[in-house]
């Protein structure tokens, strides 16, 4: 049953996105990018965060038009009456997001041994922090919509204050800019940025499956993905210039993978490693309880399709259903079972099969979302760049 349209508001909807777009992804990112393509990296933040607006106008646009909390699965279904294409995309999408949550499952494992000096970081432990906070955000999602809302807006309001504190901290304290990092990188390597920095975007989407549980969507959800990016991008670029400019370039070397920390430590010290450490931890549970929110919602829509089986549409508890169950144990099962590493490739390459889908149902129910043919055509392109220079960034050099 689907709540009062009032239950989530526009604050809400904003951290909910923030909070599915700044995950784990930014903290490991960064610094591979500012290796990539040195003082070019604020331009790869800018093209990329660009490309993710023009995908937010057709999500934002289709919202507007159907009030669904399947999201883009139900713009798919709406768009394509061929089952084997709408299906085929949204389970893709959902398969995608599934993966997204047992690589930051397991993250979280990482981190959380590392916490804890009496407890060693073997597979064990590791797996079975990743479970218990699979298992907490799985039921909490289970509960009423505007529960998640509130919780999320906490989870991100405490994590961005971390992360901008750490930039005020950089521009307070001119006396410790170094000469900035400078990594010269030719023009495949700019690609090969530009096709990581659109990752730390990825998300937004989750935006969409809101869209019942507030007043006036067709505003709501266009301001609440607009206002999303655009503070994503300003945020991006205040954490590129502190790290460009904060960070021995050796130390940048050696720390590619947690530059954000290592910038933190040397910027406030023993205090900023532990309180970035703990925006980490945050970001995973964030990016988790974000994600399960969209899944869920994405797989009873799937269940009244037909297209996943009866069980998704089946309560379990709450307002989860035995469905949701199922998801939850595989999730489980193959976080403790794989190491996502050697499958993170597809799994990128699968977001940008499902936003490029986006486009393509936008411009087939133009005339319904009232959606410019130009600014489509426009987004496609430029979401295709991407997913060129992404798979330049993995063929072998």
């Amino acid at each position: 049953m689907l709540q009062n349209k009032s239950s989530m508001n526009l604050l809400n909807i904003v951290a909910l996105g923030i909070g599915s777009i700044v995950g784990a992804g930014i903290f490991a990112l960064l610094g591979q990018v500012i290796l990539l393509s040195g003082h070019k990296a604020y331009y790869s933040f800018i093209i990329a965060g660009v490309t993710a607006m023009f995908s937010g106008y057709s999500y934002a646009r289709l919202a507007g038009r159907y009030h669904t909390a399947g999201g883009l699965t139900d713009y798919f279904h709406i768009a394509f009456p061929e089952k084997w294409i709408s299906g085929g995309l949204s389970v893709v999408y959902m398969l995608t997001s599934a993966i997204s949550i047992s690589m930051m499952a397991k993250a979280f494992g990482i981190y959380a041994t590392e916490l804890f000096d009496r407890i060693p970081p073997t597979p064990r432990w590791i797996n079975s922090f990743a479970a218990l906070l699979i298992i907490s955000l799985a039921f909490l999602n289970m509960l009423q919509a505007s529960d998640v809302g509130r919780s999320e807006t906490l989870i991100v309001g405490i994590k961005m204050t971390i992360l901008l504190v750490l930039i005020v901290v950089a521009f307070a304290r001119p006396e410790m800019k170094l000469a900035p990092v400078d990594f010269r990188a030719g023009p495949t390597d700019f690609l090969r940025s530009i096709g990581i920095t659109f990752f730390a975007y990825a998300g937004y989407g989750v935006i969409t499956n809101a869209t019942p549980y507030v007043k006036n969507p067709h505003k709501t959800i266009e301001r609440g993905i607009f206002l999303t990016l655009g503070i994503i991008i300003l945020f991006y670029l205040g954490l590129t210039y502190v790290v460009l400019n904060y960070t021995p370039s050796g130390d940048l070397l050696h720390n590619t993978d947690t530059a954000v920390t290592a910038v933190a430590d040397r910027l406030i010290g023993s205090w900023g490693y532990a309180f970035m450490f703990l925006a980490a931890v945050l970001a995973f549970v964030s990016g988790i309880n974000a994600t399960f929110f969209s899944i869920f919602r994405i797989s009873r829509s799937l269940g009244e399709q037909k297209v996943l089986p009866a069980i998704y549409e089946r309560k379990f508890w709450r307002q989860g259903t035995w469905g949701n169950f199922t998801t939850t144990a595989l999730i489980i099962a193959a976080t403790v079972a794989f190491d996502f590493s050697s499958i993170v490739n597809l799994s990128s390459a699968a977001y940008l099969v499902s936003y490029l889908g986006i486009f393509a149902a936008d411009w087939r129910l133009r005339k319904e979302t009232e959606s410019s043919p130009a600014v489509i055509l426009v987004g496609m392109t430029l979401m295709i760049l991407i997913l060129v220079a992404f798979i330049v960034s993995i063929l072998p050099s």
